[in-house]
């Protein structure tokens, strides 16, 4: 089965997308240079030495996993803002949330012996059945090839589209092969899963996860990134990973955007800042200028 791949610094991002949508994944190849592959590889290297490997099922007994990586090497935190990526992830995910953010990021090392993942969704993350639309975009960077011998992650492609409870059969499985510098994206709802490393060498990949704004982070970045940590990043950084008001009012601190919290913005005794849409503030001044409208939750959340 051939794989749905193109080149990151040349591919128009529609073709991208219509791709995104009939197969449920793309390859992005040339995401980053091979310097900067290399660079990333060794930020993380010692942390994987200094892992023990995993013992469960879903997470392998020979796999290694690290996580709260952006505080453990720079080169991942601008593979986290990669324009193409961002833009895959705003056509899937942009309809249903003012902002999305980041929902994880880790490691995984599959050494050698380890066995094949159970083929799943990582939609079901999110304890709902028949999600109306996508919940989730994920990203996997390969920090050694992949191939199908050493545990490339296994693809159901289009099975994004399939109802819940479908299990593939052998022949809708592909492997995404490919080398650093390219990245695999996918939907949440996409089947997938962890290869088996029948190899002599590990397969390593880097997953960056995204996720609808309004919902609770798999990984939770506060903690992983507090704000002593998270000054030291870029503001679209920032905001990623939760830094951030997700209109009308989610996330807020004392009444403001806690991006003020990082840059030590003194707000004295001002009061609450405003964080409504346009729509939905002119709908408030409309209220407030005019008769006694019914100002309902629904018209509110439909400005």
């Amino acid at each position: 089965m051939n794989l749905t791949r193109f080149d990151a610094q040349s591919a128009g991002i529609d073709e991208i997308n219509a791709a995104m949508d009939e197969f449920g994944y793309v390859i992005l190849d040339n995401a980053m240079s091979p310097a900067q592959a290399e660079a990333m590889r060794g930020e993380l290297e010692p942390y994987f030495d200094a892992r023990a490997n995993c013992h469960a099922h879903f997470y392998g007994f020979n796999t290694k996993r690290i996580e709260a990586l952006f505080a453990k090497s720079e080169m991942t935190r601008r593979m986290a803002v990669n324009p193409v990526v961002l833009a895959v992830t705003q056509h899937l995910l942009g309809a249903n949330c003012d902002s999305f953010q980041v929902n994880l990021t880790q490691g995984i090392r599959i050494n050698p012996g380890e066995k094949a993942q159970i083929i799943h969704p990582d939609s079901a993350l999110f304890p709902m059945s028949n999600k109306p639309f996508e919940f989730q975009v994920n990203t996997i960077w390969p920090s050694s090839p992949f191939r199908r011998e050493n545990g490339a992650t296994q693809l159901v492609p289009g099975s994004h589209r399939w109802p819940e409870g479908r299990s593939p059969q052998p022949h809708e499985i592909t492997c995404a092969e490919m080398d650093p510098g390219s990245v695999l994206v996918y939907a949440a709802s996409l089947l997938h899963g962890g290869g088996a490393n029948t190899t002599r060498e590990a397969r390593t990949g880097i997953v960056i996860s995204y996720c609808l704004g309004w919902l609770r982070q798999a990984e939770n970045q506060y903690l992983s990134y507090p704000p002593e940590v998270a000054r030291t990043f870029d503001e679209q950084l920032q905001r990623l990973i939760g830094y951030n008001v997700h209109k009308p009012n989610l996330g807020w601190v004392h009444g403001h955007d806690p991006i003020d919290l990082l840059t030590m913005k003194e707000h004295g005794n001002a009061g609450a800042a405003e964080f409504l849409t346009d729509a939905q503030i002119k709908l408030l001044e409309d209220y407030h200028d005019s008769s006694p409208v019914a100002l309902t939750s629904h018209n509110l959340q439909s400005a």
